[in-house]
C-alpha cells in the first residue's frame, strides 16, 4: 500500500504533459508555422565529426602526469572514448520553443501541483529566449517529438557527447566558454562571457523579481570555438545517461551511452538517478562550472529548478 501511495505522489509532483493525448490536426496557418519551427531547429543543429577523446578529469594527462583538476572521484579516471559523428542544438532549449511543442501536441501548458512553483516558473522564465524549465523525461519526450516531426534521430545527448561537444570537439578545454576561461567586467562585476549574479541583478530590475532565479537568453553570452552557447552556465543540462558514480571504470570505448538501468536510487523517491551537465551560475574556481563535472537528480523532481536540456541528431551527415 506504501508502495502504491508513494507512486501516486511521484506522479502528481511530476509536472505537466504526462497524459497521452491525440496531437490534434493542423490547421494551413498552424502547419506553416510548424514547418518554419522544425526549420529552424535544423537550422540550429552544430555538426559534431566522429572522433576519440580523453574524456573525464584530463588535467594530469595534460600536465604529463602532474595533479588532476579536481579531487572529485566522480569524474575520474579519465578514459579514452570513441564517439561516431552527430550534431547537437547551438541553444538550450527555450520555454518558447517548448511552449509551441506543448501546444502543437495537444498537451497541457506546464504546471506543476503547487501554485507557488508555478508562480516562481513564470518568474524564472520571464525574459524571452530564456531556457525551459523541465524534468528528465518531458526533455526527452520534447526531443522525441521532433524525430517524430523530421524522421531524423533526435535524442537527448550521451554524457560523452555532451562532453566532447562542451570540450570543442574534445580538446583539452575545462570550460565551454569562448575562451575557456570565465571572464567578469572589473568594473560592473558583468559577466563577459557567461552570467553573473550581477547579471541577473540587472535584469531582473525592470520586471521586480529575485535575480537568483532568473534565467538568462539563452543566445546572451558569445559561444564557445564550437558554436554552442551556454555550456558553461544558465542551467544544468540533463543527459541521456543514468547515474553510476564508477561508471568510468567500466565504460565500453565506442559510443557510450550510460548503464542499461538505473543504478544509484534516491531513498525519498525511489527513483534512479540521471545525468546532468553544465552549471546554472558558476564562477571562477568553482568545479561545477568545468566540462567534465557531472551532478545527478531524479528524472522528475517535483521542481526541476535549475534544469535545462538540448537535444542531439545522431545522424552520419550535417543537417545543413
Amino acid at each position: 500500500m506504501k508502495k502504491k501511495i508513494l507512486l501516486l505522489l511521484l506522479f502528481i509532483l511530476s509536472g505537466c504533459d504526462e497524459k497521452k493525448i491525440v496531437a490534434p490536426e493542423l490547421s494551413a496557418p498552424q502547419q506553416k508555422k510548424l514547418d518554419a519551427f522544425i526549420s529552424r531547429i535544423k537550422s540550429d543543429m552544430v555538426y559534431m565529426p566522429a572522433g576519440t577523446f580523453l574524456m573525464g578529469d584530463f588535467c594530469s594527462e595534460m600536465r604529463n602526469g602532474g595533479a588532476f583538476c579536481t579531487i572529485d572521484k566522480n569524474n575520474k579516471p579519465a578514459h579514452e572514448v570513441e564517439l561516431s559523428s552527430f550534431s547537437i542544438s547551438r541553444f538550450k532549449i527555450t520555454h518558447q520553443d517548448y511552449k509551441f511543442y506543448l501546444e502543437v501536441s495537444g498537451l497541457p501548458a506546464q504546471s506543476f501541483n503547487k501554485e507557488y512553483r508555478n508562480e516562481r516558473l513564470a518568474k524564472m522564465t520571464v525574459l524571452k529566449n530564456s531556457p525551459a524549465i523541465i524534468n528528465w523525461h518531458n526533455a526527452d519526450k520534447y526531443c522525441h517529438w521532433l524525430k517524430s516531426q523530421t524522421g531524423l534521430n533526435f535524442s537527448l545527448p550521451t554524457e560523452a557527447q555532451w562532453e566532447y561537444a562542451a570540450r570543442n570537439r574534445g580538446k583539452y578545454v575545462s570550460i565551454a566558454t569562448d575562451d575557456g576561461s570565465l571572464r567578469v567586467s572589473r568594473d560592473t562585476e558583468l559577466g563577459v562571457n557567461f552570467g553573473t549574479y550581477e547579471d541577473r541583478e540587472l535584469a531582473a530590475r525592470p520586471v521586480g523579481i529575485d535575480p537568483g532565479i532568473l534565467s538568462l537568453p539563452v543566445d546572451k553570452f558569445p559561444p564557445s570555438p564550437a558554436g554552442l552557447y551556454g555550456m558553461a552556465d544558465n542551467g544544468r543540462e540533463w543527459v541521456m545517461d543514468w547515474y553510476d558514480p564508477g561508471w568510468y571504470a567500466k565504460s565500453p570505448v565506442k559510443d557510450p551511452h550510460g548503464p542499461e538501468s538505473g543504478v544509484i536510487k534516491d531513498e525519498e523517491t525511489g527513483q534512479y538517478w540521471k545525468v546532468l551537465r553544465g552549471a546554472i551560475l558558476p564562477a571562477p574556481g568553482r568545479p561545477s562550472g568545468l566540462t567534465f563535472s557531472r551532478s545527478y537528480d531524479i528524472p522528475e523532481p517535483g521542481y526541476p529548478a535549475g534544469h535545462t536540456a538540448r537535444c542531439v541528431v545522431n545522424e552520419p551527415e550535417p543537417l545543413n
